[in-house]
């Protein structure tokens, strides 16, 4: 009888201290596997099941993480909140390599934020003959200074006031011109120029399976706000 007791006062410690231990290795095997997938240079996670021990079968109740400067195909995001519920991973990629291979994903949300120097940065590297440009984001609107060269033959100043909005199918985001001054002289909104509409990020080449949903310009920052809901 006494050796059963301490049979069972062992195993009781055991699940207590799995209780308290497995959910923070889990949690850290999560984030390194989403830096991997998102291309984030940090990320943070906590996985939550009840009671912790089942977490071996690979089935989380929910998974929430943070992430800093995830980088896309254009565009570098400032900052990334991903909340999963009814999420399905393969445990052995993730507890022998710290590989996150998602299975299945119930509900999906995510917010992230592209900052106005990053923006501005993309418009730098990425549209032929844009030179210096300056961004500010205020809340409802984007506006861009710039000069652009147009070969040999001139270069003139750029002023645009815009918004960043998500595609027709809800699975890009673009930043799309309002308004368009030359040298001071506005020209309104002409179409066809390399700068009236921007494709910024598309969403189908992230790890997640979502929808935009909406796009708030604040100071400073655009945020994104996206799901998988139908």
């Amino acid at each position: 009888m006494k050796r059963l007791t301490t049979i069972l006062l062992f195993l009781v410690m055991v699940v207590a201290a799995l209780e308290v231990v497995l959910p923070k290795l889990v949690s850290d095997a999560v984030a390194q596997g989403l830096r991997d997938l998102t291309g984030s240079r940090q990320v943070t996670a906590k996985v939550d099941k009840a009671p912790a021990i089942l977490m071996f079968d690979g089935k989380f109740d929910r998974v929430r993480a943070d992430a800093s400067e995830v980088k896309t195909e254009k565009i570098t995001f400032e900052n990334m909140h991903v909340d999963l519920t009814g999420v399905e991973v393969d445990t052995q990629a993730l507890l022998t390599s710290r590989k996150l291979v998602l299975k299945k994903v119930d509900e999906v949300q995510l917010t992230a934020a592209i900052g106005q120097e990053e923006l501005a940065a993309f418009l730098n590297n990425s549209v032929k003959g844009v030179k210096n440009a300056a961004v500010t984001i205020t809340p409802g609107k984007v506006q861009v200074r710039s000069t652009l060269n147009l070969g040999a033959i001139a270069r003139v100043d750029v002023k645009l006031e815009g918004r960043i909005t998500g595609d027709r199918d809800n699975r890009r985001i673009k930043f799309v011109t309002d308004q368009f001054w030359l040298n001071n002289t506005p020209v309104g909104n002409v179409g066809g120029s390399l700068l009236t509409e921007l494709p910024l990020v598309d969403l189908k080449k992230l790890p997640f399976n979502v929808n935009v949903r909406d796009v708030v310009m604040e100071q400073g920052q655009v945020i994104i706000y996206a799901d998988n809901r139908n």
